[in-house]
């Protein structure tokens, strides 16, 4: 018999329209997907190259359980110039993103304690800390997408142990200020409270500065740092990113991977050290992103149906219907009538029931075309 905990695992709301938009692609219909959630572009040649090699070359056994010591060299080194603290190596494990974000709330949340996370955010946040056990609780963001800070502070009881936040954010696009993540890191000081930062968007960037709350004077001791390799260098596929823990956990963190995963995929490792050579890629596709961003707006915006904002960060849009609609019948409509796939608003947290997101990561004719049915379709 499958267990409680798995049976109240709540999967992707997205996967029945994604099944319907591949029944559609099968039959040969034009159909087009705002719906992913990966740069459409091919992982760097070089990166590539590097691993193939690293391959015949036999790097191909199991690594360390931490991840080979290069690459965690220059994740702290990285971390080190970002931050202005002494990152040691020995606080970075290499490890797949979303394992990452397991474990850091695995290593805090005893059974019904509480996460706070804020409402718009990425769909697993509530799922993960539900497999620890643990209890997901929303706070409301501004409508610039920054974090009410009061609000976060009258929700924090003493079952609250830890504050998730994504900068830039997933579905919103919201880009912490140094006033933002202050006031985050203040009550985390105060409360007595842990803070998962995922930072995955990191190199997405249009308007402000990436700012990581391990930053911050004594967020060392507190911060939890998520971040990877697939949205900065197109390697979704290679499945690799890394957590950057507090000292006092990083052994504990380092015996639960040894008991999962035992390590990251040796290649995939290579392929990240030499991606962190590769700075001209990320540009590229950052500024790829912005002409889109903007292509997408002066098509949207011309709507009266949508309420549309241009994101400050990551290759996502957020509008809110002003059609009298919800996200999800807006959604089967669009896909039935336009052959269009977007995302659902609400699997993103309470504030999206009138919201969709829009994925900019398409080429500019499909991008183009798709924005000029969802016009159509508003009428």
């Amino acid at each position: 018999m499958v267990s409680t905990r798995f049976k109240e695992i709540v999967p992707s709301p997205t996967v029945s329209l994604n099944n319907k938009f591949s029944e559609l692609k099968e039959k040969g219909e034009n159909a087009i997907s705002f719906g992913v959630g990966e740069p459409d572009a091919t992982t760097p040649e070089d990166v590539i190259e590097f691993a193939a090699r690293k391959a015949k070359e036999g790097k191909t056994h199991y690594t360390s359980s931490m991840g080979i010591k290069e690459l965690r060299v220059r994740i702290a080194e990285k971390y080190s110039r970002m931050t202005n603290k002494d990152i040691a190596q020995d606080d970075v494990i290499i490890t797949p993103a979303k394992f990452a974000l397991n474990m850091a709330v695995q290593a805090v949340i005893e059974p019904g304690e509480r996460v706070l996370i804020q409402d718009p955010s990425f769909v697993s946040y509530t799922e993960i800390i539900k497999i620890a056990g643990g209890v997901p609780v929303y706070f409301p963001s501004r409508e610039d997408g920054s974090p009410d800070i009061e609000a976060v502070k009258e929700l924090i009881d003493h079952r609250t142990r830890m504050i998730m936040i994504n900068s830039p954010s997933n579905p919103h696009g919201w880009v912490a200020s140094k006033e933002d993540m202050r006031a985050i890191t203040d009550v985390a000081l105060d409360k007595d409270l842990y803070v998962a930062s995922d930072e995955i968007y990191e190199m997405i960037i249009y308007e402000g500065t990436h700012i990581s709350p391990l930053s911050y004077p004594g967020m060392e001791e507190r911060t939890f740092v998520i971040n990877g390799f697939s949205k900065s260098h197109a390697m979704t596929g290679w499945r690799l990113g890394y957590l950057i823990s507090p000292p006092g956990f990083t052994h504990y963190i380092d015996a639960f991977q040894q008991q999962t995963i035992t390590c990251a995929p040796s290649i995939s490792q290579y392929a990240a050290l030499r991606a962190m050579d590769n700075t001209e890629f990320p540009e590229k596709m950052r500024l790829t992103f912005k002409r889109r961003r903007d292509l997408l707006y002066s098509i949207l915006s011309k709507s009266s149906g949508l309420e549309i904002k241009k994101p400050a960060g990551t290759f996502y849009s957020f509008p809110r219907l002003r059609n009298g609609m919800s996200g999800e019948e807006f959604s089967v409509k669009l896909l039935e009538e336009k052959r269009v796939l977007v995302t659902p608003g609400s699997g993103f947290g309470p504030s999206g029931v009138d919201r969709v997101r829009i994925s900019f990561a398409l080429s500019e004719d499909n991008l183009e075309e798709g924005a000029r049915r969802i016009v159509e379709f508003l009428g």
